[in-house]
């Protein structure tokens, strides 16, 4: 049985394997309205092939932009609400990786390009998508079960009725939108030789868990789903030998697979995480349980 995810998909990165991943799993659990984000036209057309082969009723937008600059933000936006008219989803899936070496090494350029992206990035959109979702009305539960709720008036023993009926959401609560974050076990840990990676990721983990804190009460929740190391294009073989000795370690002794971060995403976003938010969900093997031994 599906997660029923019957609202408006957001998502940025849509064009690298993860990305794609779980855009193609919020279709499968039934997301039949995406926009989707990537710096890479070429990318993005790619996912949307995927997306037509497989799920070929699926209305998409695409959108090329940047994420750190603000007006590429104003006008992806300002494209999805004209098409869609809200966002029930957003998944802030875009990031970079950094060269490991020391800080003493690591040049102001690489640490704008990091903390931009990852942080400053996100953070823009998480914004933006903060703003749509307060101010919509909530997303109705396929699960919500409605019955009569009314006021009785009558004092006669034995013969009450009601004079003011309303409808009374019994079940799960609806929602105004879920905001799931792609953080890192390096947002709750760190490597040797990794400091800029791991202030984007901790600074991300921060974001995530105040902007928890402000939105709950507005029927908005923000979550982050944290992977280790996962097999994707970028992880050469000559990368996984490097990786070998810390893949080693883990309990499950392998890479996650994009699926199944797809498959925390889309939990964390759908209803059957209803009470859950601020929460950092590892998908690590668990690799944040070991890797941190070597610190």
């Amino acid at each position: 049985m599906g997660l029923s995810l019957n609202g408006v998909l957001f998502i940025t990165g849509a064009g690298g394997s993860i990305g794609t991943a779980i855009l193609l799993q919020f279709a499968r659990d039934g997301c039949t309205k995406i926009s989707a984000v990537d710096i890479s036209a070429a990318a993005l057309a790619s996912t949307a092939t995927a997306l037509a082969t497989q799920f070929p009723d699926v209305e998409l937008l695409q959108n090329t932009g940047d994420i750190t600059n603000e007006a590429d933000i104003d006008r992806i936006f300002a494209s999805t609400v004209k098409r869609f008219g809200r966002i029930d989803y957003a998944v802030n899936n875009a990031g970079v990786g950094a060269q490991l070496r020391p800080t003493t090494e690591v040049p102001s350029s690489d640490y704008d390009r990091v903390l931009n992206i990852n942080l400053k990035g996100t953070w823009l959109c998480e914004k933006a998508e903060l703003k749509i979702m307060e101010a919509q009305e909530p997303l109705v539960s396929v699960d919500a079960v409605y019955v009569f709720r009314g006021l009785h008036n009558c004092s006669t023993p034995g013969l009450e009725f009601s004079t003011d009926y309303s409808f009374h959401s019994v079940g799960r609560i609806p929602s105004r939108g879920s905001i799931v974050n792609i953080d890192s076990v390096l947002g709750m840990l760190v490597v040797p030789g990794n400091a800029i990676y791991a202030m984007s990721k901790h600074g991300l983990l921060g974001l995530t868990r105040t902007d928890a804190l402000d939105f709950a009460k507005k029927g908005v929740r923000v979550n982050a789903v944290c992977p280790g190391f996962v097999d994707t294009p970028l992880v050469t073989d000559a990368v996984k030998k490097v990786l070998k000795p810390n893949i080693d370690k883990t309990p499950m002794g392998r890479l996650a697979h994009v699926q199944e971060i797809a498959d925390g995403v889309a939990f964390l976003a759908s209803e059957r995480a209803s009470y859950i938010t601020g929460t950092a969900l590892t998908v690590s093997g668990p690799e944040a349980d070991c890797v941190i031994d070597d610190c």
